[in-house]
């Protein structure tokens, strides 16, 4: 029975890299917002802006705190982490661009949270195994 609890139980680094997901949506769907009622922007290219912006701040909150990054440089780890958030916000902006052509008049939170949800996953295993990967201790030698 406890073996099937922590099989399923979420791990504390899951729940980290959904706080920061959770703050990284919030700056997003504000940023998006913003960028539609204030600088008159149209809703996919204001998707477009507020995603980088949000993408920037996760990366750094990622590196110090989900996964408490002492790998490799950090162009390095910024280019593996902008990969995978490429292709998850690829995949975030599809789902959200296909919800807004498909049904007219869905206000673009919505479409947002339903592109962040399906992301999410496809995030976590690419940042955890990839981007945010432990290089193995470099051993003294004898």
């Amino acid at each position: 029975m406890d073996a099937l609890r922590k099989s399923v139980a979420p791990s504390a680094e899951f729940i980290r890299f959904c706080g920061v997901g959770a703050l990284g949506f919030l700056i997003d769907a504000g940023l998006l917002l913003w960028f539609i009622e204030t600088a008159g922007l149209n809703p996919f290219l204001a998707r477009v802006f507020s995603i980088l912006l949000a993408l920037s701040t996760t990366w750094a909150m990622h590196r110090n705190w989900t996964f408490r990054s002492n790998g490799s440089g950090r162009l390095a780890e910024w280019s593996r982490f902008a990969a995978v958030n490429g292709a998850g916000g690829t995949l975030n902006y599809l789902v959200y661009s296909a919800i807004l052509l498909a049904l007219p008049g869905t206000a673009p939170l919505l479409a947002l949270a339903a592109g962040s949800a399906v992301a999410l996953v496809a995030n976590y295993l690419g940042s955890r195994i990839w981007a945010f990967r432990r290089r193995p201790a470099i051993l003294p030698r004898a």
